[in-house]
Protein backbone atom coordinates (compact mmCIF):
# COMPACT_ATOMS: atom_id res chain seq x y z
CA UNK A 1 0.00 0.00 0.00
CA UNK A 2 1.41 3.13 -0.70
CA UNK A 3 1.03 6.79 0.67
CA UNK A 4 -2.05 7.69 -1.64
CA UNK A 5 -3.24 4.81 -1.87
CA UNK A 6 -3.88 5.02 2.26
CA UNK A 7 -5.03 8.32 1.99
CA UNK A 8 -7.59 7.57 -0.36
CA UNK A 9 -8.99 4.65 1.47
CA UNK A 10 -8.93 6.45 5.07
CA UNK A 11 -10.28 9.71 3.30
CA UNK A 12 -13.45 7.58 1.55
CA UNK A 13 -13.87 5.44 5.39
CA UNK A 14 -14.13 8.99 7.21
CA UNK A 15 -16.37 10.42 4.71
CA UNK A 16 -18.62 7.42 5.48
CA UNK A 17 -17.94 7.49 9.42
CA UNK A 18 -19.04 11.54 9.07
CA UNK A 19 -22.45 10.27 8.04
CA UNK A 20 -23.12 7.71 10.72
CA UNK A 21 -24.78 8.06 14.07
CA UNK A 22 -21.71 7.19 16.23
CA UNK A 23 -19.25 8.57 13.70
CA UNK A 24 -15.91 6.37 13.43
CA UNK A 25 -16.65 4.55 16.75
CA UNK A 26 -19.48 2.66 14.70
CA UNK A 27 -16.68 0.39 13.08
CA UNK A 28 -16.01 -1.23 16.57
CA UNK A 29 -19.31 -2.49 16.25
CA UNK A 30 -18.87 -5.79 14.04
CA UNK A 31 -16.07 -6.20 17.03
CA UNK A 32 -18.05 -6.28 19.93
CA UNK A 33 -20.74 -8.37 17.85
CA UNK A 34 -18.46 -11.03 17.69
CA UNK A 35 -16.94 -11.19 21.04
CA UNK A 36 -20.73 -11.34 21.99
CA UNK A 37 -21.43 -14.39 20.25
CA UNK A 38 -18.70 -15.74 21.06
CA UNK A 39 -19.11 -15.50 25.14
CA UNK A 40 -22.45 -16.45 24.22
CA UNK A 41 -21.66 -19.58 22.73
CA UNK A 42 -18.92 -20.21 25.34
CA UNK A 43 -21.72 -19.75 27.76
CA UNK A 44 -24.09 -22.08 26.52
CA UNK A 45 -21.50 -25.03 26.23
CA UNK A 46 -20.83 -24.20 30.44
CA UNK A 47 -24.61 -24.45 31.31
CA UNK A 48 -25.16 -27.33 28.84
CA UNK A 49 -21.21 -29.18 30.24
CA UNK A 50 -20.66 -29.59 27.40
CA UNK A 51 -16.95 -30.83 26.41
CA UNK A 52 -16.66 -28.80 23.55
CA UNK A 53 -16.06 -25.63 26.07
CA UNK A 54 -12.46 -26.70 26.95
CA UNK A 55 -11.35 -26.56 23.27
CA UNK A 56 -13.68 -24.06 22.29
CA UNK A 57 -11.82 -21.69 24.67
CA UNK A 58 -7.94 -22.85 24.45
CA UNK A 59 -7.76 -22.51 20.48
CA UNK A 60 -9.09 -18.99 20.41
CA UNK A 61 -6.88 -18.44 23.34
CA UNK A 62 -3.71 -20.05 22.03
CA UNK A 63 -4.26 -17.43 18.59
CA UNK A 64 -4.06 -14.62 20.84
CA UNK A 65 -1.44 -15.14 22.93
CA UNK A 66 0.80 -16.66 19.64
CA UNK A 67 -0.30 -13.36 17.78
CA UNK A 68 0.44 -10.65 21.05
CA UNK A 69 3.35 -12.74 21.12
CA UNK A 70 4.50 -12.14 17.23
CA UNK A 71 4.21 -8.74 17.36
CA UNK A 72 6.72 -7.08 19.40
CA UNK A 73 8.93 -9.82 17.57
CA UNK A 74 8.00 -8.53 13.62
CA UNK A 75 7.84 -4.75 15.53
CA UNK A 76 6.36 -3.43 12.42
CA UNK A 77 5.00 0.18 12.07
CA UNK A 78 1.31 0.71 11.74
CA UNK A 79 0.34 2.23 8.36
CA UNK A 80 -0.76 5.88 10.17
CA UNK A 81 2.85 5.92 11.28
CA UNK A 82 4.82 5.03 8.57
CA UNK A 83 3.00 7.51 6.40
CA UNK A 84 2.53 9.89 8.77
CA UNK A 85 -1.29 10.58 8.25
CA UNK A 86 -3.58 9.92 11.18
CA UNK A 87 -6.19 7.08 10.59
CA UNK A 88 -9.84 6.93 10.80
CA UNK A 89 -10.72 7.16 14.52
CA UNK A 90 -8.79 6.46 17.59
CA UNK A 91 -4.62 5.38 17.68
CA UNK A 92 -1.46 5.32 19.35
CA UNK A 93 1.03 7.21 17.28
CA UNK A 94 4.45 4.92 17.28
CA UNK A 95 3.29 2.23 18.72
CA UNK A 96 4.05 -0.24 16.27
CA UNK A 97 3.05 -4.20 16.44
CA UNK A 98 0.79 -4.06 13.50
CA UNK A 99 1.78 -7.24 11.74
CA UNK A 100 -0.28 -9.91 12.39
CA UNK A 101 -3.32 -8.30 12.97
CA UNK A 102 -4.73 -9.37 16.65
CA UNK A 103 -8.46 -8.11 15.92
CA UNK A 104 -8.39 -10.18 12.99
CA UNK A 105 -6.82 -12.82 14.18
CA UNK A 106 -9.21 -12.89 17.23
CA UNK A 107 -11.85 -12.41 14.96
CA UNK A 108 -11.51 -15.48 12.85
CA UNK A 109 -10.65 -17.82 16.08
CA UNK A 110 -13.92 -16.50 17.45
CA UNK A 111 -15.40 -17.56 14.27
CA UNK A 112 -13.98 -20.59 13.85
CA UNK A 113 -15.00 -22.02 17.77
CA UNK A 114 -18.44 -20.87 17.03
CA UNK A 115 -18.41 -22.83 13.84
CA UNK A 116 -17.46 -25.60 14.86
CA UNK A 117 -19.59 -25.63 17.60
CA UNK A 118 -23.09 -24.57 15.59
CA UNK A 119 -21.86 -26.16 12.15
CA UNK A 120 -24.82 -24.97 10.09
CA UNK A 121 -25.18 -22.52 7.24
CA UNK A 122 -26.79 -19.40 9.07
CA UNK A 123 -23.61 -19.19 11.68
CA UNK A 124 -21.11 -20.06 8.98
CA UNK A 125 -22.24 -17.11 6.71
CA UNK A 126 -23.05 -15.07 9.64
CA UNK A 127 -19.55 -15.86 11.25
CA UNK A 128 -17.20 -15.99 8.32
CA UNK A 129 -19.14 -12.44 7.02
CA UNK A 130 -18.06 -10.66 10.98
CA UNK A 131 -14.70 -11.94 10.62
CA UNK A 132 -14.89 -10.53 6.63
CA UNK A 133 -15.71 -7.30 7.88
CA UNK A 134 -13.50 -6.99 11.06
CA UNK A 135 -10.96 -7.77 9.16
CA UNK A 136 -11.75 -5.03 5.97
CA UNK A 137 -12.69 -2.39 8.62
CA UNK A 138 -8.81 -2.78 10.26
CA UNK A 139 -7.62 -2.12 6.78
CA UNK A 140 -10.32 1.02 5.47
CA UNK A 141 -9.93 2.49 8.75
CA UNK A 142 -5.75 2.47 8.40
CA UNK A 143 -4.64 0.64 11.17
CA UNK A 144 -3.27 -2.31 9.50
CA UNK A 145 -1.88 -3.22 6.08
CA UNK A 146 -3.62 -6.06 4.04
CA UNK A 147 -0.90 -8.23 4.56
CA UNK A 148 -1.11 -7.68 8.26
CA UNK A 149 -5.10 -8.74 8.12
CA UNK A 150 -4.11 -11.35 5.80
CA UNK A 151 -1.25 -12.73 7.95
CA UNK A 152 -3.73 -12.82 10.92
CA UNK A 153 -6.00 -15.04 9.06
CA UNK A 154 -4.18 -17.49 7.30
CA UNK A 155 -2.47 -17.99 11.01
CA UNK A 156 -6.05 -17.99 12.94
CA UNK A 157 -7.06 -20.36 9.75
CA UNK A 158 -4.49 -22.92 9.97
CA UNK A 159 -4.11 -23.26 14.10
CA UNK A 160 -8.47 -23.44 14.43
CA UNK A 161 -8.49 -26.03 11.54
CA UNK A 162 -5.69 -27.98 13.84
CA UNK A 163 -7.60 -27.29 16.83
CA UNK A 164 -10.68 -28.52 15.58
CA UNK A 165 -9.62 -31.42 13.65
CA UNK A 166 -9.85 -34.27 15.85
Amino acid sequence: MTKEQYISITRRTQNVASRLPFGAKAFSIPTYLCAAIYIGTLCLLLAQRDSRLFRAALVPAGIFLLVTALRPMIHRQRPYDAFGVPPVGDSEPNKGKSMPSRHAASAAAISFAVMWVFPTLPVIVLMSALCLLVSALRVLTGKHYPSDVIAALLLAGAISCLGYAV
